[in-house]
């Protein structure tokens, strides 16, 4: 157990410990001592005795709120020391995948908390049934979307086009909303480990600019052409390093253009993987043989 989550227990049972007390000691204090056989009395105050203020519930109440407090105070900076003393124990090259949900305050507004929240659970769900086969390293939940970690920027390709091509083919059942649309975003580069197994890096952080990417984003840079007109959602865009780790066998994304994002100096490089033709690909890669040899055609009769 964290030397953290040791201070947090021993600072609880204490603080109960003395809440407690003076209940146990009044409870303690009735117990185990034969009943005197006084007089009546006679006089009122003796006939009705004050109750000790410890035994009054407002007292209780009060000893409750301030142990609640207490314990929440001890909790916050036995937390914010443990964020302070976070060191990174490891380095990653990964690859970074952020997916969201296109339109998730118009959910909310127009169709309810409840269905924005279903709509987002089921993306999270059809995003890790699509990683799991490939390799994921590490999955995280961001409210609207997911973040995930692979091996190579390759897997991280063929998890969203999955999710992208499921969705298309087998629509989730939202009605009255509209249906479930998508884009991602994926980066390469060095990932930190802290010691509790979480990421960070810049890396993450540029592959969440990419999902907000609109054409307002791109600048015309002399000798590279105009840049290409890039859909707001159903769209997976790569950074420059990203694109460079695809191998040459794999479709190879198309150069949208010169972006600025938020948070990081200059203009980058951005590439768009056309996931349908790219699923193509994939799906005529599967109708060949198990070794790779195209199955002979069938001969025409004369």
């Amino acid at each position: 157990m964290p030397s953290e989550c040791k201070e947090i227990l021993v600072a609880l049972m204490l603080v109960g410990a003395a809440a407690l007390a003076p209940a146990w000691a009044s409870a303690q204090s009735g117990q185990g001592q034969p009943m005197p056989h006084a007089p009546a009395p006679t006089d009122p105050e003796q006939m009705h005795p004050a109750t000790p203020f410890y035994r009054e519930w407002t007292f209780h109440v009060l000893l409750g709120t301030l142990t609640a407090g207490a314990a929440f105070v001890v909790y916050r900076v036995a937390r914010s020391r443990r964020r302070a003393r976070r060191v990174p124990t490891g380095f990653l090259d990964e690859a970074v995948l952020a997916v969201d949900l296109v339109d998730s305050t118009r959910w909310a507004t127009h169709y309810g908390s409840a269905m924005a929240m279903r709509a987002r659970h089921i993306l999270a769900d059809r995003t890790r049934s699509a990683a799991e086969r490939r390799e994921v390293r590490f999955t995280e939940t961001t409210g609207d979307g997911c973040l995930m970690t692979f091996p190579t920027v390759t897997r991280a390709v063929e998890t969203v086009v999955a999710l992208f091509t499921e969705l298309k083919r087998q629509p989730p059942d939202l009605s009255p909303g509209p249906s479930l649309e998508v884009r991602a975003g994926i980066s390469y580069g060095e990932i930190l480990l802290d010691e509790d197994g979480l990421r960070h890096g810049a890396a993450i952080n540029k592959a969440f600019r990419l999902l907000t990417v609109t054409g307002e984003s791109f600048t015309q840079v002399a000798g590279a052409g105009e840049p290409v007109d890039v859909p707001d959602r159903s769209r997976i865009l790569l950074d420059e390093e990203a694109a460079n780790e695809l191998p040459s066998g794999d479709p190879l994304p198309r150069f949208v253009g010169f972006a600025s994002l938020k948070g990081f100096a200059g203009l980058h490089r951005i590439y768009e993987v056309r996931w349908e033709a790219r699923n193509s690909a994939t799906d005529r890669k599967s109708a060949r043989s198990p070794d790779g040899i195209q199955p002979p055609s069938m001969p025409t009769g004369r």
